[in-house]
């Protein structure tokens, strides 16, 4: 738990105290949440489009706060108030103050798609050796990452960071607040097209991380992708590159799937090991080989690797598989894009069963690319042998309507959750593999839930 004294905190953030305040203040805790206060902590009131955080002033000083972070002329009597122009760059600002506490690890992840279980897969392998923190849920923009860092204690010796972004600028924001040591960039897909518009302009949104790798840090990048082995021009620091059909420093071969997971062979540096993933799918042995990658680069041996990813427990609608009496569903509902999506659809024949049955929701912020990238999804289905395809929301319709052109034999397009649990129910063969996948917006995992409920009765 990060703590500051007065004069540190306006030391990190340029504020100024007009209270007469004693120097020798310590504040206990930095939140920005008034439900998370504990006494002689500092409340940083943010703001945004819906909140402001100069509302909840009273209330953080009955909870016991010491202080706060304000906008300049906004202070209460009775808490020691520190006046900046922005809250949230000070904010950010204490985050960067307190990681340089730290000669530690920072490992910083973006990409596409797969950055979440890249994270995971990282915190892991380094966890084998380290006391590791990480990013926890998706704290992994402008206001969680802060949060992050402001957990870091002397007990860790080494952090995992998810870096999300929206737009331009916004990862090199990211990066000057956690001046990571390590920079790993999964690939470059078209979520967030919508935002940036081309491919090009998110390869160039994701590379301000690559660019924030000083000359003794690490960069791990994926030689299979285009756009991210072209980044390796931009940083003076270490390159590892890995893959799986193409020559690099950490590549997988001979994978040999299994319907409890994948295993396959690694070539790292001057080793070769066998390593047993408990996941399917091939986009995940991309994730696993970048957890190699950093596990290395760090000091972890190859031994702990390999036993720390065959260990490694999954996460909660990231491809989990949820066993049913007479049907098997694949719950990749916690978001999609293109690029996850496809993966999920191929990854899901991993699974025994008799047929394969997508249920799908909209992929969101695609803008104009929109109604291709939902119909590819569509042809993709019934190239891939699916038996049925149910779909929820507006663009998703293009998904039902490419399947059905394309030849898939049972297409429905649904009105709610319940309306695709109950169709399903309808048409339900033992031994079916049912994919849930949506985008966030979507909340695909309520039809999970309703298959559960109807499946209790």
């Amino acid at each position: 738990m990060a703590q500051f004294t007065l004069e540190e905190v306006l030391e990190a953030t340029g504020g100024q105290c007009a209270q007469q305040a004693a120097s020798a203040i310590t504040f206990t805790k930095v939140s920005t949440d008034t439900r998370t206060l504990t006494e002689d902590s500092l409340f940083v009131a943010l703001k945004g489009d819906t909140f402001d955080g100069h509302n909840f002033l009273a209330t953080a000083k009955e909870k016991g706060a010491l202080g706060a972070i304000v906008e300049t002329g906004r202070g209460i009597d009775g808490l020691v108030c520190i006046e900046v122009p922005s809250p949230l760059a000070a904010y950010q600002a204490l985050a960067r103050y307190h990681r340089r506490r730290f000669n530690i690890p920072v490992v910083a992840i973006t990409g596409s798609s797969g950055k979440t279980t890249t994270k995971e897969l990282v915190a892991t392998v380094l966890g084998a050796q380290f006391n590791v923190l990480k990013t926890e849920k998706n704290f992994n923009n402008e206001i969680g990452l802060p949060k992050t860092l402001l957990e870091l204690t002397p007990d860790h010796e080494a952090c995992v960071v998810e870096m999300g972004m929206r737009g331009l600028g916004q990862i090199e924001e990211l990066a000057l607040i956690a001046e990571p040591t390590v920079g790993v960039i999964t690939n470059v897909g078209t979520s967030h097209i919508e935002l940036l518009g081309s491919q090009e302009k998110i390869a160039q949104a994701k590379s301000e991380l690559v660019q924030h790798i000083g000359a003794d840090g690490t960069v791990v990048l994926n030689e299979d992708d285009d756009f991210v082995r072209a980044m390796g021009t931009l940083t003076e620091g270490k390159k590892i590159f890995y893959g799986i059909h193409r020559s690099a420093t950490v590549t997988g071969s001979q994978l040999r799937y299994k319907k409890d997971g994948i295993k396959f062979t690694c070539r790292c540096f001057d080793e070769l090991f066998d390593v047993f993933l408990p996941m399917i799918g091939e986009h995940n042995v991309y994730d696993a080989l970048a957890a190699v990658a950093v596990g290395r680069a760090l000091g972890v041996p190859s031994q702990k690797i390999a036993r720390a990813l065959g260990d490694f427990k999954g996460m909660s609608m990231r491809q989990e598989i949820i066993s049913f009496p007479d049907f098997v569903i694949l719950n990749d509902a916690y978001n999609a894009n293109p690029g996850s999506m496809a993966e999920s659809i191929k990854a899901l024949g991993q699974l025994d069963g008799k047929r394969k049955i997508a249920m799908l929701g909209d992929m969101l912020e695609l803008g104009d690319y929109s109604e291709q990238a939902h119909r590819e999804i569509g042809k993709l289905l019934a190239d891939e042998g699916y038996g049925a395809v149910f779909t929820f929301g507006e663009a998703a319709k293009f998904i039902a309507k490419a399947a059905k052109e394309n030849g898939v034999p049972f297409v429905k397009v649904c009105d709610s959750h319940l309306d695709m649990a109950m169709a399903y129910r309808d048409i339900l063969t033992k031994g079916d593999v049912i994919l849930v996948k949506g985008s966030r917006g979507l909340r695909m995992e309520r039809v999970v839930e309703e298959l559960k409920e109807a499946s209790s009765v």
